[in-house]
Order: C-alpha cells, then structure tokens, then sequence
C-alpha cells in the first residue's frame, strides 16, 4: 500500500525539542495588554522558562533572530468540527499559528486518538479541547438519517428526545472524558433544562446554540455559539439590552462568533460558492488547493443546498439582520462580555487555519476591538474560559511554548497575524521552510 506524503509528514517520530532562545524580539502580551521590545524567550522543552531582557543566552540553545519581529502567543480556534476538517487540516492550522483548537462537535474516538498522538509527539497537530458528540434532538437526527448525505450522523451526533435522555448522554460524554457538551438542537425547553442541570452537576461547560429566550440562557450555558438570540434583540430597547448583556458578563456567559462563516459561506450565493469549489488549482482562492477528501464532498453537498429556494430566501432575511446583530455585538463588548473567536471550520469555504486570520480582522473592523483586544479573544480568552490560563494564553515564564513570530506588527494593522515567520508548537520550532513543505505535503 501506497502511503501518503502528508501522512508520512505527520506522522514521522519528533526530533527531541531543541532548547529554543529567540532574541532581540517585541513580546506581544494580549493578557495584559503589555508590549516588551528588545527582549529574550528562552524555551526549554515544552515551557517557556525565560523571558526579559539582558539575558545570557547558553550555548546549547538554537538561537532564533527576532530583531524587527513581533512574537505573539498561538493562538485558538474556538469552533471546529476536526472529523469532517481531518487530519489533513492539523498543518494548515499550524501553519496559519493555530496552535489549539475547540472541536464543536466530532467523532470522539477519533479525536481522542489523535490527540494521544499529538501529546505524545507521534502525530503533529493543535493542542485539541473537545465535545465528543454534538447533542441534537432526536427528531433532526432522524431526518438527518432519512435525507442521507455524506456526513457520518452516528458518529457525530447524540440523539435527546426528553429530559431523561439528556441526563443519560451528559453522564456518557463525561464518562468519554469530554473537555465541555455542545448542543445544538433540543426537544423543548424542559429538555434544555435538564441538560443544562445534568452538565452543572457534571462540572462540565454547555456550549452550543442559543436554544431558548436569552435570560434562560445565561447562567445555564458557558458559551453560546453565532448569536445569543436569533432574531436578533429587536423588541429590546438599548436600556434593556445593556442589561441583559451585563447580566451576561455577570454570569460568566462568553459569546463564541464565527462571524467569517457569515460573511465567508453563508452569504455567499450558489454560482460563486460553486465557481470557488470547481476551482482545483485555486485561481479564485488559492486556498481551495488545502482541500480534499471527505471535507470536499461534503462541502459540495452543502453548496448544492444553497439551490433551495428556502435557502435562498432565508439569507435573505439574515442579509437584513446583519446590522442588529452587529449592534448587539458592539454594546455587548461595552458591558463587559468576554468573547471567543472561532471559524467554524469544516462549513463550506471556512479554510482551516486560514479563516481564524479573517475571523480577527471583522473583531476590528466591524465590533469595534483593536488588535490588541483581538488578539486576547484569540489566545487568553480560551484560556480563561478552561481555567487554564496558568499555564495557556500568554509569554510568561512556565507557560507552555506556543508561539508566533510575525514579520510585521498586528497592532499596527491585525492582517498582520498572517506574516508569520516560524511558529513554536510545545517548544518545536517549525521555521518558514517546514511551514512550507507542510503546505506543500497537503496541497499533495
């Protein structure tokens, strides 16, 4: 049997992680807000154990220049489906400084063995946080099955159809050892409860879509995934919708977007979403070369619903609610919400890697964060909302050593994230050339 190159790539044995100096670099601290130039990182293994200036740096260590460079943590994606992206999609991550992931939703025997892999140094991959399957009412996941389609229904999705069963798939998914529950269709309000109870009880985070009023919501689901109210909060006045949002803030409640899959999939009509999946060698976007597989027919599949009038017409009527949610967004970072950013990856035209860098760009563009604020969304944010940020989500000492050197500032302009010079994975250094061939192995 022929194997793959990409497969050999990824799967070669780890050389024993180099201890790392990179000097004379401007430290990007989005935790803190802080900026630190001319400064030294000394990485040994995994962890950071180093960092400020006038440092001796041993001889042992590789030395990697940092003058005019700009080092930032790794940053995360916090909404992918990785059965669908495959295992194809770890170096595009990596390669676009994707250093952990959120999986939303995936085959969890899969994704634990290939998280095994990736701790263990066998495999080359994000650091992965993930749900085990996506919680759906029964009714869907019975439709699912009778319409067909591409996507393995069974071993993504956990049919609920009354409360008791919601308790049942709580305690099964914990028993896997998921990181978190992601919901995305219930039975009924009583039904949402009861998970909503069991995953408290659990000491498990419910994430997912908004699946009842907002003030049920908060204070029962950890993050919620697009928007907290569809539709939007029309009916509120802006007195009661400040409210509402630091309530939300007060709660804990953080707001995941995947505002690029508006703008990237969902809004884009069928004959320039067909055009773009036609298009093998990339002409319209070269980052359709990355995709192959499983994720293209499915992908396929999905542009091919876009021909459905119903379709058509309901993006319509979002097309028209653009504004509010957008509003919504804005004020309810002015009360004190703390937000995830994520892609979404795995729905058509959402790039693994790749997309995160748009997804930040509309943080400033259109919610009105600077880069600096971006980026914390991006790399402490996720931390926080593990309780992990003692060792994830900044360039302190004794965190773990994921890293991002870019050419140029992204507090200058946020493209920037995208002129990545060498990213650091649990203390390995993959410079320009090995981001390269790892592009290269999946475009083959």
């Amino acid at each position: 049997m022929k194997v793959k190159p990409l497969i050999l790539f990824l799967c070669l044995p780890l050389a024993a992680l180099a201890q790392l100096a990179i000097h004379d670099v401007t430290v990007i601290n989005p935790r803190s807000g802080e900026v630190l130039r001319n400064v030294t990182v000394l990485v040994e293994g995994d962890r950071i154990t180093r960092v400020g200036a006038a440092i001796d740096i041993p001889r042992r260590f590789k030395q990697v220049n940092g003058s005019r460079r700009y080092l930032m943590p790794g940053l995360w994606d916090c909404h992918v489906h990785l059965t669908k992206a495959g295992v194809e999609s770890f170096p595009l991550f990596l390669a676009n400084g994707v250093t952990s992931v959120r999986d939303m939703g995936s085959d969890p025997n899969e994704i634990l063995a290939w998280r095994r892999e990736i701790e263990s140094g066998k495999l080359l991959g994000p650091r992965i946080k993930f749900s085990g399957r996506i919680l759906e009412s029964k009714a869907n996941v019975d439709r699912m099955k009778r319409e067909g389609g591409v996507e393995p229904v069974d071993r993504i999705r956990y049919p609920i159809a009354n409360p008791e069963e919601a308790r049942n798939a709580v305690a099964e998914q914990k028993r896997i050892g998921v990181d978190h529950l992601k919901v995305r269709s219930v039975a009924g309000l009583e039904t949402f409860k009861a998970l909503a109870d069991a995953a408290h009880n659990a000491g498990l985070k419910l994430t997912g879509h908004a699946l009842a009023a907002p003030k049920e919501v908060i204070g029962k689901m950890q993050s919620v995934e697009h928007v907290i109210a569809y539709p939007p909060l029309d009916q509120m006045d802006e007195a009661e919708r400040r409210q509402l949002f630091r309530d939300m803030s007060s709660a804990g409640t953080y707001m995941s977007t995947t505002w690029v899959n508006i703008d990237g999939s969902v809004l884009v009509n069928y004959e320039r979403a067909r055009a773009l999946i036609e298009d093998t060698k990339g002409k319209l976007d070269p980052r359709r070369r990355y995709i192959k597989g499983y994720l293209l027919s499915d992908w396929k599949e999905q542009v091919e619903e876009k021909k459905d009038p119903e379709q058509a017409k309901m993006e319509g009527v979002l097309r028209a609610q653009l504004p509010s949610f957008v509003r919504d967004f804005r004020q309810m970072k002015e009360e004190g919400v703390h937000f995830l950013a994520g892609s979404d990856t795995a729905v058509t035209l959402i790039y693994p890697g790749f997309s995160m860098h748009e997804e930040l760009e509309i943080y400033v563009k259109q919610f009105g964060f600077s880069p600096m604020e971006a980026l914390r969304v991006a790399t402490h944010n996720p931390a926080e909302f593990y309780g992990i940020e003692a060792a994830q989500g900044a360039i302190l000492n004794g965190q773990v050593a994921d890293m991002v050197l870019l050419d140029r500032n992204p507090l200058d302009d946020i493209r920037n994230t995208r002129s990545i010079r060498a990213v650091i994975s649990r203390g390995r250094l993959l410079n320009r050339s090995k981001l390269n061939k790892m592009l290269r192995a999946v475009r083959q």
